[in-house]
């Protein structure tokens, strides 16, 4: 991933993290402005807590990162790495606060404040609404294969790195939460 530009050069996360990892610090915030509103709404989408749960679960990513980034071998992806972090501290912070799926009546008021998560789907407001509210009543490990395939455009790969699963996997998880959706959908669940 391209993080910055530095007198037309092409500066690469990796690279980045590089100049980090050898002792130049102040290098870490272009990580995290680069990671930070991805980071946000991939943590929103999984954990389903208001704005402020969510940031305190993001901090706890960045420091963990940081805490970690001599570990990191910059020979492989820095953002499957960071988002796999983020799939722990989700994990973590879910298991601590013992949440489980929500029901989409326990969560009408996060829908209609954060309907913004969906304008980029560009899909009437109403259909973007109900696939939203359907995704979310999916069982943990399929929400968050949509999540990463559909609307962090990770790759089946990137997302192997992040769920620790074989790539092949990824697929067939890909595809019974699709089914999933769908029967769900074709239920006329919210009418």
């Amino acid at each position: 991933m391209v993080c910055a530009a530095r007198n037309g050069q092409v500066v690469t996360d990796e690279e980045v993290v590089q100049k980090v990892q050898g002792g130049e610090k102040e290098g870490y915030v272009k990580v995290v402005e680069r990671y930070q509103k991805k980071l946000f709404w991939y943590l929103q989408r999984l954990i389903n807590q208001p704005n402020e749960e969510v940031e305190d679960v993001l901090q706890d990513v960045f420091i963990n990162a940081y805490t970690n980034l001599k570990g990191f071998d910059t020979r492989r992806k820095f953002s499957s790495w960071v988002y796999r972090i983020a799939h722990n501290k989700a994990v973590d912070y879910m298991k601590k606060k013992k949440l489980k799926t929500t029901t989409i009546e326990d969560k009408e008021e996060f829908f209609e404040t954060n309907e913004k998560l969906f304008e980029e789907l560009a899909m009437e407001r109403e259909r973007a609404r109900e696939v939203k509210k359907t995704i979310e009543c999916l069982e943990g490990k399929y929400r968050e294969v949509i999540v990463l395939y559909c609307y962090d455009e990770k790759s089946y790969e990137d997302i192997s790195e992040i769920l620790h699963v074989p790539t092949g996997h990824v697929g067939v998880l890909l595809k019974r939460a699709k089914e999933k959706l769908k029967k769900l959908m074709s239920k006329n669940y919210y009418y």
